[in-house]
């Protein structure tokens, strides 16, 4: 289980070396958030000059996600808003990350773990024969944003969904939030929501986010309180389907008005968190939302 991150700002960590094996380079890493019993990670990726590696099987669901500067997959070149999603015990092509790149790095279900090979037949070859997705390669810039199924009380959402696991609901997209979108309710899920905020700003319950700032909520923790004081663009992960359930009229500070969802059944109201992991830089914190 991962800690409940809410809000830090990636500025605010130290850099590690990048934990990614058999790669050739320099690369470092911030490590946004971890889960210690199985190795899952959001990191943040800056190479200090150009990093790579070879084909190879990942042992986690892996993904890249270019924020700024550029990533080759296989030899086809992704800039800012490129996206590559890699299953677990896929292979993958050959890699390379461009120096003063920042690239966004996930593994779920698995640590850091590489089988390096020669070249992608050849880690095809060796791959699992229960790995049938297949790999996914994205250009975020070339896709048109569209509207949310579900809707504030005010302006909607705009969705761009870049991967989704059609077992699981598993799913990685971007959310745009326009200038003046906002809900004055309480949320929470029955499955986590990751997001990293990619440009613009919104006033919230926990706390200021912009550009550069990450949150890690486990299911069922509620939030709210917001509004986007500039149109905001996050990618946003999340490990199942995102139900939002409503929570109004809340009391001290967990309690209120089940909206949507029995408050009776213990399998889908909110629990009570423990205080979130926040940087400094977040300032205080009133407890609001809890």
């Amino acid at each position: 289980m991962r800690a409940h991150v809410e809000l830090i700002h990636e500025d605010d960590y130290i850099f590690h070396t990048g934990e990614l094996p058999y790669g050739e380079g320099k690369i470092l890493e911030r490590r946004l958030s971890t889960d210690e019993e199985d190795g899952s990670s959001s990191l943040s990726l800056h190479a200090t000059a150009d990093w790579g590696r070879s084909a190879g099987i990942v042992h986690a669901d892996t993904e890249f996600y270019v924020v700024e500067g550029s990533m080759l997959y296989g030899g086809q070149e992704l800039g800012a808003g490129g996206y590559v999603q890699v299953p677990k015990g896929t292979a993958m092509d050959w890699l390379k990350i461009r120096e003063g790149s920042r690239v966004l790095h996930w593994r779920e279900y698995g640590d850091c773990g590489f089988d390096p090979f020669t070249d992608l037949g050849e880690a095809s070859a060796a791959a699992s024969p229960e790995s049938t997705e297949g790999v996914t390669v994205m250009d975020a810039e070339k896709m048109e944003w569209t509207e949310a199924p579900s809707v504030g009380p005010l302006t909607p959402l705009y969705i761009k969904l870049l991967h989704r696991d059609p077992k699981t609901g598993f799913y990685t997209r971007l959310i745009r939030a326009p200038k003046g979108w906002t809900d004055h309710r309480l949320a929470h899920h029955p499955c986590y929501e990751e997001f990293y905020t990619l440009a613009g700003k919104m006033a919230y319950n926990f706390g200021d986010i912009d550009e550069g700032t990450y949150c890690f909520r486990p299911a069922r923790v509620k939030h709210g309180h917001f509004v986007a004081e500039t149109e905001i663009d996050w990618i946003l992960r999340s490990d199942g389907e995102l139900t939002n359930w409503y929570t109004t009229e809340e009391w001290v500070k967990f309690g209120g008005h089940a909206e949507n969802y029995d408050e009776h059944d213990g399998h889908i109201h909110p629990i009570l968190s423990s205080l979130p992991v926040r940087s400094r830089s977040r300032g205080e914190w009133s407890g609001d939302g809890m």
